[in-house]
């Protein structure tokens, strides 16, 4: 008999798809042969439902997969992930396409759950070694799972439970296994990262991240998902005591004015995120910060945007995304009056992002004649360009490199003269 078949379909978040490569690795250990959806015999498809473009998208995808289950060659179609464990009761009465639905809460029994819907007899333990579903030489190692900070507009706390931090004898192991399987680079994620620790004995995300390095075969550490009320004086020391910690962080500020601040239920006041961004540059050689802002939050008039983007100009952060405020179901934000008009808030969305591509071509045309390490993440098979990312761009959400020539097949890293600069990309 022919091994069953199984696809994994992710959407959203780097946490859903360290979620994926987890019950893939069940999967496998209970015999199934990972495969294309569209010749699976079971597809899973681990959904998001933080906002509502990520619903829609999810549910696009589902009906999109469900379609191939019409055809007959998929035999059944597994809902799990975000979207599942927020809209379950309304899933399960109106999404008869899915043969199952599993919230996060019951992730761990999707491989015997998949090998039921094949047919096949459930035999010994399920095993969750992970099954890396990207380049093998950079990988997301999570640290935590849910959140305490309850921002005003954020589902995550309702979907994904209160924060927990994982124990520090998993984390290193699961270091070693993504190292042994060719990880060079790990990515440090979770919903709040700077608050590893506060509910263990001992423990904290400093003395975690210098254990995470003595890994042998860890090259690049890079913190992802900082919060500024969370951020110390012991890490901060850390990215020069810690050798592989790249001076890169992620720290989403999402806006300035105090009273935005206060209305989205983000503790820490504009004085202290400038005092700490200060510090930060002052002690952190060539670092670089990466952001994260809100625009169009309920109540944010036009001189509390306009205070945004004088931060912005303040501060250049090398790097920067934008969202517009979505009112999500049970947040309290979406209980608050003075709705910035969608039209309005999409302009202004638009005119960070333009500031933004003026900052960012500015900083990326000052690296021009500088050289650096580079991460391999890539070579046309066809051309022999290279594409890869130096410390300063984050897996997926920054920009990269890429170089007009051969390198031989198998390098990890080379070093490299930047000779041209676009608004966010290196050559």
């Amino acid at each position: 008999m022919s091994a069953p078949t199984a696809a994994l379909v992710t959407l959203g978040c780097p946490m859903n798809q360290v979620d994926s490569e987890r019950i893939m690795g069940g999967l496998v250990s209970l015999g199934f042969e990972i495969v294309p959806e569209e010749e699976a015999d079971i597809i899973v498809v681990n959904t998001c439902g933080f906002i509502e473009s990520a619903r829609e998208e999810s549910i696009e995808t589902i009906l999109s997969l469900a379609d191939l289950k019409k055809k007959g060659r998929v035999k059944a179609l597994v809902v799990a992930g975000c979207l599942a464990e927020r809209y379950r009761n309304d899933l399960v009465s109106e999404l008869s396409e899915a043969d199952a639905i599993v919230g996060l809460s019951e992730r761990d029994r999707i491989p015997a759950l998949c090998l039921e819907l094949a047919g096949r007899a459930h035999e010994g333990e399920t095993l969750y070694t992970r099954v890396v579903s990207g380049p093998l030489h950079t990988a997301y190692l999570k640290i935590s799972e849910g959140c305490n900070n309850l921002c005003a507009y954020c589902t995550i706390p309702m979907i994904r439970g209160p924060y927990g931090s994982l124990a520090e004898e998993d984390i290193l192991r699961e270091a070693e296994e993504l190292v042994s399987v060719g990880a060079r680079e790990l990515v440090i994620i979770g919903q709040d990262t700077t608050n590893y620790g506060i509910d263990l004995d001992n423990g904290n995300l400093p003395s975690l991240l210098e254990k995470i390095a003595a890994v042998e075969g860890v090259e690049w550490l890079r913190l992802m998902y900082a919060h500024p009320s969370h951020v110390t004086e012991e890490l901060i020391t850390a990215f020069d005591s810690i050798p592989q910690l790249l001076p890169y962080l992620d720290l989403p500020v999402q806006h300035i004015s105090p009273g935005i601040l206060r209305r989205m239920g983000r503790l820490t006041p504009p004085d202290r995120i400038r005092a700490l961004l200060e510090n930060l540059r002052n002690r952190v050689e060539s670092l670089v910060i990466r952001t994260s802002l809100i625009v169009g939050f309920p109540g944010e008039t036009e001189e509390d945007f306009e205070e945004l983007l004088d931060f912005m100009k303040e501060v250049r952060f090398e790097r920067l995304g934008a969202f517009v405020y979505s009112p999500e179901e049970g947040t309290r934000a979406a209980l608050l009056e003075d709705r910035v008009p969608e039209e309005t808030a999409a302009e202004r969305y638009e005119e960070v992002m333009s500031l933004q591509a003026e900052i960012s071509g500015e900083f990326q045309e000052s690296l021009v004649g500088i050289e650096m390490e580079m991460i391999v993440d890539e070579i046309d098979p066809e051309t022999g360009d290279v594409f890869g990312r130096s410390y300063m761009d984050a897996p997926e959400v920054d920009g990269a490199i890429s170089i007009a020539g051969d390198i031989p097949e198998g390098t990890e890293f080379c070093r490299v003269l930047i000779t041209e600069a676009g608004t966010y990309d290196l050559i």
